[in-house]
């Protein structure tokens, strides 16, 4: 995997892969939002402007919930981390570059700046939503690649031993992360003494589902979906609910083949957190898309 790009010179600090396609991501999302909003000839200016503050509340939204989901680590285990580089620790919850987060955090933080954002501009919020939510789509693809390179949000074991005992990967783009990445450190810790024996026979972790690439093709096609449906939606808010419900209904299938645990559980090894927020989050979204074209029907009947 490739957890660090390259390093500044003279500074000799690293740029990371993860946080590098995290600008891509948003960078890519703000043009596929633009051009929606040049094709709709609405709120251009706007969808430019609101980078900031989907960036300002992405990022703290998807932090906050990683460290609610991770407390104990944070305010317990290793609440200081030393900056090398100068010498001085800091708070772990500012140690960004040590990673943590979680998406779901992050469409809330960016869905409260969206509400933010709109009324302070004073922009209808579900037509606003609309327009950036394929961005979003398109923009969660490109940050999951930034997952495998990082070894975060990794898979469940998929291998199995042949009869000379070499390891056969069950899955095709089967993942195996070397020491030092987060995902080797988090399954050496838990381990079983026999995968320890293994890892350290193969100098990685054993093949792993590969749950990103996999979230990264579903966010792809929920895109294409969300392109078709929008020519075609019936009333605004219409697009930002379908998204809702599809990533939901995918990010809850997707769980099934995690392997790590700093996600945090509702029910140990049966609910994860961000299952249960999807279910939360798609029975809300799912209500409220019958109402809008209740509503919408209601509209066209009153002006026959």
């Amino acid at each position: 995997m490739l957890p660090e790009l390259f390093r500044i010179p003279f500074l000799n600090l690293p740029v990371h892969t993860y946080g590098a396609l995290y600008v891509v991501a948003l960078l890519v999302g703000l043009f596929v939002a633009h051009r929606q909003a040049l094709l709709g000839q609405k709120y251009v200016n706007d969808v430019t402007d609101f980078g900031f503050y989907a960036l300002l509340g992405g990022l703290i939204g998807a932090r906050i919930l990683f460290i609610i989901v991770e407390w104990h680590y944070y305010f317990v285990e290793e609440p200081f981390t030393q900056i090398p580089q100068i010498g001085i620790s800091i708070p772990t919850v500012l140690a960004l570059w040590k990673g943590g987060f979680v998406f779901w955090g992050g469409a809330i933080g960016g869905t409260i700046a969206v509400v933010i954002f709109c009324k302070k501009r004073g922009v209808p919020v579900l037509e606003f939503a609309d327009i950036v939510t394929p961005g979003l789509a398109i923009g969660h693809a490109i940050g999951r690649i930034g997952c495998v390179a990082a070894g975060c949000c990794f898979g469940r074991a998929s291998y199995h031993l042949d009869e000379v005992g070499k390891v056969i990967a069950d899955t095709p783009l089967a993942q195996a992360y070397p020491p030092g990445s987060i995902a080797y450190g988090s399954l050496l810790s838990q381990a079983s003494e026999a995968t320890r024996e293994l890892m350290n026979r193969l100098g990685t972790t054993v093949p792993l589902f590969p749950v990103q690439i996999v979230e990264s093709i579903g966010e792809v096609i929920i895109f294409l979906i969300l392109m078709l449906v929008i020519p075609i939606k019936r009333a605004h808010g219409q697009i930002i609910l379908l998204y809702l419900i599809l990533y939901s209904i995918m990010r809850s299938f997707t769980e099934t083949f995690r392997g790590d645990t700093a996600r945090g559980f509702v029910i140990d090894n049966l609910l994860s957190t961000s299952q249960f927020i999807s279910l939360l989050i798609s029975s809300v979204a799912f209500v409220a898309i019958i109402a809008l074209s209740y509503k919408h029907n209601k509209k066209l009947e009153a002006l026959k």
